[in-house]
């Protein structure tokens, strides 16, 4: 599947992964496909390496101004309170309104984050690797991972590599290839917790006859 077909209308998309399972290596991949194919305006939220020509938001007022752009907020549970149900209505009409303006919408989510009311209102959602027991029961993103019978899916996991997205747009699966990008990781420099010896000191004891 190619990506910039996703890109064609104002839309909302989920990305659905486990902790540490490659999501923002997949939003960084996504920008440097589309911006060899095209020109775009980009907001982003929560992103650790901002990417050239985008603006940062960093609360839900200045979402609501965006127009004609791209959004991809990588820490949706840190914008929006999800687990608080008096929300629910406000979330929604920011949704709403986000679509109203022209803007393709890409929300960042662990699979216990994907409530029913956001779920139904993804036009797209795309895999990594889940815990599939995560997912909450009844919702429509739980029913499209357990109608999937790819090799990947144990019972317990959607056993994605970190390389692998699988994509859901409505009618179809596809899998794509998610290359890796050095100058994204902000991981890579992180030193070891556990560090090596330096050196072997001299053995204890007293040496025998």
């Amino acid at each position: 599947m190619d990506i910039a077909s996703m890109f064609d209308k104002p839309k909302i998309i989920g990305l659905v992964a486990n902790v540490d399972e490659g999501k923002s290596m997949l939003l960084y991949h996504i920008v440097e496909t589309l911006r060899a194919k095209a020109e775009f305006n980009l907001y982003t939220f929560g992103l650790r390496v901002p990417v050239k020509d985008s603006k940062q938001v960093f609360s839900v007022e200045e979402l609501e101004e965006v127009e004609n752009s791209i959004i991809m907020i990588d820490e949706t549970f840190t914008l929006f309170d999800l687990d608080n149900r008096k929300n629910k209505k406000s979330v929604e009409n920011t949704f709403r309104l986000i679509n109203h303006n022209n803007n393709i919408l890409i929300l960042c989510m662990l699979p216990e984050n994907v409530k029913k009311f956001i779920a139904a209102k993804l036009d797209i959602v795309i895999f990594k690797k889940c815990t599939i027991p995560d997912f909450i029961n009844g919702s429509m993103v739980k029913r499209v991972v357990d109608n999937y019978s790819g090799y990947e899916k144990g019972t317990a996991l959607l056993g994605l590599k970190i390389n692998e997205a699988l994509i859901f747009d409505r009618k179809h699966y596809h899998k794509i290839d998610v290359p890796y990008y050095p100058k994204y990781d902000t991981k890579s420099a992180n030193k070891s917790i556990l560090a090596p010896k330096k050196g072997k000191g001299k053995k204890n004891g007293t040496k025998r006859n």
